[in-house]
Formats: structure tokens, C-alpha cells, sequence
């Protein structure tokens, strides 16, 4: 704890004097965090702490330690450095980040900002008629990449933290990039049309990209894969009742 800070800050209360007051405290500090939170509210009173760092390996068991040590509301958490990261404290929510069960609510609600139900029903649709092509690939692309880098979605899921599955996936974000890029890079007929790609659009394609052609292979393999699992995933849910949502169907 620095001293001369604490001086300073309250000084700074003394000539503002604020409404409200509020620790930032960086989840990934640990139990140190609740000597940093005692000092600070001992110096200068908070009304609440604002939790940062969330989207790292950390439950957020600060969280807990620092509102038993103070008793002031945890008012804030911050997931990332956008605005958008920034959300209204749920106990519940981190309650089940500590139990390692996830965080499946703010993942629904991430996935409705940037997911059209509209769309998500003609998606639906194509993808019952087996006409789901890289137009909408793409669009479900960029909408994921919206919800923030791959791991940091994966990790909101229940089995995410504790699965040895998991922690050796590879979430390099230049993955989703580079078939952006290839995507980009098609016409309009080939992107409605992935069947008519042949070995001389290939080598089009991945010129155009600044990729290989294997790459443009692995890409359109993985497409025919993509509308297999969705086609039979629509079909699941429709005899079980389950309504459509989620990228790419999920």
C-alpha cells in the first residue's frame, strides 16, 4: 500500500467531493485484494467496488473475501476493455464462476445482442433445406467474433475450466480471421454456391486471401462438416421441441 497515495486520494475526496465513491479492484489479485480494499476504505469510505479482469483464468473469489471483509456491494465487473464489457454485478452469476459451472446467462445474453432472431429463423430454414452456404458462414462470424475472442465464450460454458479437453483447444483468433479473409475473397457465386469452387477457384481464392490452398481446403471441408452437424443438431431439436438460437445453430 502506498502510502503517499492515500494522501493524495484523499485529498482529492476533500476538494471534490464526490456522490460516490469506488474501489477498482483487478480480479486476478487474490486475497491481497482485500488488504489493498481495508486501507483504501479505511482512508477514503467507498460506496461499492467494481471488479476488473473477469475474462481471465481467475473465478473471482476476490469477490467474496472483499464483501465479507467490508461489507460494500460489489456494484460493477469488467469482462474486457470495451465499453460493452463492462456489465452490472450479478452474485449468482459469480457465484457459479467460483463452483467452475460457468457463466451460461451472460453468455445468452451476449448472444442476443449480436444474434437477429429474424435471421437466426431464415438461418433455421435454410439449414433444414441443406441451403446454408458462406454468406451465412460469414455473417456467423463476425457475429461470434462480436462476442468477444473464442476463448473467452468457451469459457463461459460449465465444463469449460475443469475440462483437460479444453485447455489444449487452440483459441488463436488469426484462425477466424484468416477465413474471414477467404471467404471475403470468394465471389458472390462461390460464396452462394461453395460446390461450384473447383481447383482453379481454389488457387483464385487463395491468392486473393494470402492464403495456401490447403488452407482453402481445410476451410471447405470444414464448411461441409459445419452443415452436416447443423442439419442433424436442427433435426435433434426438432423432435425434442427446441427452438433455434445460437451461432451457427448452437
Amino acid at each position: 500500500i502506498d502510502d503517499r497515495m492515500m494522501d493524495e486520494i484523499k485529498k482529492i475526496r476533500n476538494i471534490v467531493k464526490p456522490h460516490q465513491i469506488y474501489l477498482v479492484l483487478d480480479a486476478m489479485t487474490g486475497q491481497e485484494a482485500v488488504n489493498i480494499a481495508s486501507a483504501f476504505n479505511s482512508t477514503v469510505e467507498c460506496d461499492g467496488i467494481i471488479l476488473t479482469k473477469l475474462d481471465s483464468d481467475t473465478r473471482g473469489g476476490a469477490a467474496l473475501s472483499v464483501y465479507y471483509t467490508l461489507r460494500k456491494p460489489i456494484k460493477f465487473v469488467s469482462n474486457g476493455e470495451k465499453v460493452d464489457d463492462f456489465d452490472l454485478f450479478y452474485p449468482d452469476r459469480i457465484a457459479s464462476r467460483i463452483l467452475g459451472k460457468g457463466d451460461v446467462l451472460t453468455l445468452i445474453e451476449k448472444a442476443e445482442k449480436v444474434f437477429d432472431e429474424k435471421k437466426a429463423e431464415e438461418l433455421s430454414r435454410k439449414i433444414e433445406k441443406q441451403q446454408l452456404n458462406f454468406e451465412d458462414f460469414i455473417e456467423q462470424l463476425k457475429a461470434i467474433k462480436k462476442m468477444g475472442s473464442l476463448e473467452k465464450v468457451m469459457s463461459m460454458l460449465p465444463i469449460a475450466k475443469n475440462n483437460k479437453a479444453f485447455k489444449k483447444i487452440d483459441f488463436d483468433q488469426s484462425h477466424l480471421d484468416r477465413m474471414e479473409a477467404i471467404i471475403n475473397s470468394m465471389t458472390v457465386r462461390e460464396r452462394r454456391n461453395p460446390d461450384i469452387i473447383n481447383g482453379s477457384r481454389k488457387k483464385r481464392i487463395a491468392m486473393g486471401s494470402g492464403n495456401s490452398v490447403n488452407e482453402i481446403n481445410k476451410l471447405l471441408k470444414q464448411f461441409a462438416k459445419t452443415k452436416q452437424m447443423m442439419r442433424h443438431f436442427s433435426s435433434l431439436k426438432g423432435k425434442l421441441g427446441l427452438p433455434f438460437g445460437g451461432p451457427m445453430g448452437i
